[in-house]
């Protein structure tokens, strides 16, 4: 059932997307209220093993990320990022890693850049796994093939460091270059091969 539910949050249709993020967000406020970390655990396999089983399917991976985009956003995910003993971040990276190589599909890789942004989270302590596995991984979107996937992501991890780059990097000289990198270059340089 979660699988469906997950699927029509990150639906193509607004009406169905938005009753289907209210019911999935108060359920999950219950889950959090109740503490039920095995429930929310198993919640976060279920999105694990649709990545795995839809491996490269568009149709049920760009819902998917978009599902995943709202519930990081909103802060619903935070004890699956965060739990002792748990892999669910460094398994997710895992995943949009293996999705992000050699797709070429602009719209499943923008919404791969917004999940994992998302995922830089520095009021929860995961800033150990953030600067090894997630900033790693955002910098090689930086480095795709496809313009658009480059300054999309050069801007949005701009926004990000701009509003949480003190909390992410320990030197400001590090962020204050970081930042000046991500302005100075262009990421427009190459015509996306989709449009030629």
């Amino acid at each position: 059932i979660l699988s469906g539910v997950v699927i029509s949050v990150g639906g193509l249709t607004e009406s169905v997307s938005k009753s289907s993020s209210a019911s999935l967000f108060e359920w999950i406020r219950g889950l959090r209220t109740q503490k039920e970390m095995p429930k929310i655990s198993r919640m976060g396999e279920v999105f694990l093993s649709l990545f795995r089983q839809y491996r490269k399917n568009g149709r049920v991976l760009v819902p998917l990320l978009s599902t995943l985009e709202k519930l990081l956003s909103h802060g619903f995910l935070d004890e699956l990022l965060c739990a002792p003993n748990e892999t669910f971040l460094s398994n997710l990276v895992s995943c949009l890693a293996s999705e992000a190589n050699g797709c070429s599909d602009i719209k499943r890789l923008l919404a791969i850049v917004g999940v994992s942004l998302n995922l830089l989270q520095p009021h929860i302590d995961t800033v150990p796994i953030m600067q090894k596995e997630v900033l790693q991984f955002v910098m090689t979107m930086l480095l795709n093939p496809y313009p658009r996937v480059r300054h999309y992501t050069a801007e949005q991890l701009y926004v990000k460091l701009a509003e949480d780059g003190d909390m992410i990097f320990d030197a400001h000289v590090c962020l204050e270059e970081v930042n000046q990198l991500l302005l100075s270059v262009d990421w427009h340089m190459e015509d996306d091969p989709h449009h030629q």
